[in-house]
């Protein structure tokens, strides 16, 4: 399935690394949380060609695809770097969003990496800095409200609930929300375009770059009373 890179040879022995042994650590955490092997394969090759973050914040790919994804350390020339269509002119606009968080002098976190390389993506592909950071908004709206709901469940949990079946809900959860929204989102925007599971990547890519756009609306002439 792709899931582990293929050892380096030496003649007819294959001899395996570190990056391995953590590779199989990594999908062994995702299948504890409820993935599937599928499943993890997913965001696995999604991340091979993601190498921005991972060279100017010292990530690995690895860190940035299970549920306990390490929020990163930046400064405003590193935020430069990544993303100078937005940075620093915009950087209030991207801190509303929620993706980029100051949290001291000359210092700011990133709660998902992810999301960051998401953005450094679309604007590497052409997409209008006021186009991203509305996309940006728009996550960080979701996931507020994502987040209001599930605290309202959590809340209604009752006090003589099988505490055992309380921690597998919020343990092995966490892994099911991160993985069932974003599974699900796709999906979404695959039947909004109308893929099929038979598209190639090369025609996914046409649907959803070339779908039907609404024309404009003209603006209406004020009738004089």
């Amino acid at each position: 399935m792709g899931l582990v890179h293929p050892p380096r040879r030496a003649g007819r022995i294959g001899l395996y690394d570190i990056s391995h042994q953590r590779r199989l650590q990594l999908i062994a955490r995702l299948q504890d949380r409820g993935y599937s092997l599928a499943g993890i394969g997913d965001p696995l090759a999604a991340w091979r060609g993601g190498d921005a973050l991972t060279d100017i914040l010292g990530l690995e790919p690895d860190q940035l695809v299970h549920v306990d994804e390490p929020g990163a350390p930046a400064t405003l020339d590193q935020l430069t770097t990544l993303l100078p269509s937005l940075v620093p002119d915009r950087l209030d606009d991207l801190a509303a969003t929620g993706v980029v968080e100051a949290c001291g002098p000359d210092r700011y976190c990133i709660p998902s990496p992810s999301l960051l390389q998401l953005a450094v993506d679309a604007l590497d592909a052409g997409l209008d800095p006021d186009a991203v950071v509305g996309l940006l908004a728009t996550f960080g709206a979701a996931a507020d409200s994502v987040t209001a709901a599930v605290l309202d469940a959590l809340s209604q949990v009752p006090s003589e609930a099988n505490e055992s079946a309380v921690a597998g809900l919020v343990g092995r959860g966490r892994g099911l929300l991160a993985h069932g929204l974003g599974r699900l989102t796709l999906h979404r925007i695959g039947r909004a375009v109308g893929a099929t599971d038979d598209d190639t990547p090369a025609q996914l890519t046409r649907r959803l770059t070339t779908r039907t756009r609404r024309p404009a609306v003209p603006p209406r002439k004020k009738t004089r009373l």
